[in-house]
C-alpha cells in the first residue's frame, strides 16, 4: 500500500473513530450525519434514527435532505442531488450511486465524511456490501479508491481494545 494511501487511511480512521459505537444503542435503521458543534474530540459521524422505506432511493433522499436532530449537520454541499442509483450487474453487492456535479467539489476530509455518511447509511440495505459514488457520472479522481465499504470505518471499540 502506498504511503499516501496509508496516510489517508490513518486520517479516515481518526475521523471516523467512534462512529460505530453509538449504533449499538440505536434500534432500527439510521442516517449518518456529521457531528456539529465546537467539540474537540469524539465521533465525526453520528446516527439519526430513520423511519421509512429501506431502499437506496429513499435512504439517499432522506440523507440528502439533511438531519432534523440537534447537533448533527449535513456533510453535503448545497444543491447536491441524487441523479441515479443501480446495482452493478458485474459485481454482486456493489451499489452504484451517481450524485450531481456539486458532489465533485468535495475533497480531503470533507469528501471522506460525505462518502462514509452515504456508505454507512446505504449498507443497511439488504445486499449492499460496497458502494461506488460518482459525481455527474464521473469518478472522483482524488479519492484513494472507488469501492467504499462500511467496514473501512474504524469503530471506537476497536481502537479502545487495541493495546498501546
Amino acid at each position: 500500500m502506498s504511503k499516501k494511501r496509508w496516510v489517508l487511511l490513518l486520517i479516515l480512521t481518526l475521523l471516523l473513530a467512534a462512529c460505530g459505537g453509538e449504533t449499538e444503542h440505536a434500534e432500527g435503521p439510521v442516517l449518518w450525519f456529521c457531528t456539529g458543534g465546537e467539540r474537540d474530540h469524539g465521533p465525526a459521524l453520528s446516527p439519526q434514527p430513520y423511519e421509512g422505506e429501506m431502499t437506496p432511493e429513499t435512504l439517499l433522499s432522506a440523507l440528502l435532505a439533511g438531519p432534523d436532530q440537534a447537533g448533527l449537520v449535513s456533510p453535503f454541499p448545497r444543491g447536491v442531488a441524487m441523479q441515479r442509483w443501480s446495482w452493478d450487474e458485474e459485481r454482486p453487492g456493489v451499489l452504484l450511486v451517481d450524485l450531481s456535479e456539486q458532489y465533485g467539489a468535495l475533497a480531503d476530509v470533507s469528501l471522506s465524511l460525505a462518502d462514509y455518511s452515504i456508505v454507512l447509511t446505504l449498507s443497511q440495505v439488504e445486499g449492499v456490501e460496497e458502494v461506488e459514488i460518482t459525481a455527474g457520472g464521473r469518478k472522483v479522481s482524488y479519492r484513494s479508491h472507488q469501492l467504499l465499504a462500511p467496514g473501512e470505518a474504524v469503530l471506537w471499540d476497536e481502537l479502545a481494545d487495541t493495546p498501546s
